[in-house]
């Protein structure tokens, strides 16, 4: 079986970890001097205001390493962070591109669902994968 896979491009996994690495100071670091916090600081390094801010490159390290689409014979599979759609090519009636180039699949029921990580230059790719006889028009922009 003829399988396609779209990702996100790999290298967002570096700029995730090394904002972790630049929020850790921020959140793990020396408390900064304050005359207002002498009577209430009670010795923690840890500033727990700052921490949830290191769940934002966990996530997106998350996000790409799950999101994302495939493509084969039997359907279309989108993958978000925290959602999966399955989607057969019977449900299929148009596959699209829009204003910045990302590629739509128009559903028979009406609704419209973005392709995670396929542009316009993938159509091809994701025809050929279907293993069916898609007709497809490339917009000319």
């Amino acid at each position: 079986m003829n399988r396609v896979r779209f990702r996100p491009h790999q290298s967002i996994l570096i700029a995730a970890f090394i904002a972790f690495v630049g929020v850790l100071p921020i959140a793990f670091g020396p408390s900064l001097a304050s005359s207002t916090t002498t009577a209430t600081d009670d010795g923690s390094d840890v500033r727990w205001l700052f921490v949830p801010l290191l769940l934002i490159p966990i996530a997106v390290f998350v996000w790409v390493l799950r999101s994302g689409t495939d493509a084969d014979a039997s359907g279309l599979r989108v993958r978000g962070l925290l959602a999966s759609k399955r989607i057969p090519w019977s449900e299929v009636r148009e596959l699209a591109t829009d204003d910045r180039g990302r590629a739509v699949v128009l559903l028979r029921d009406g609704y419209a669902v973005t392709l995670a990580s396929v542009g316009r230059d993938d159509l091809g790719r994701l025809v050929e994968a279907s293993g069916h006889g898609i007709e497809w028009h490339k917009n000319k922009q």
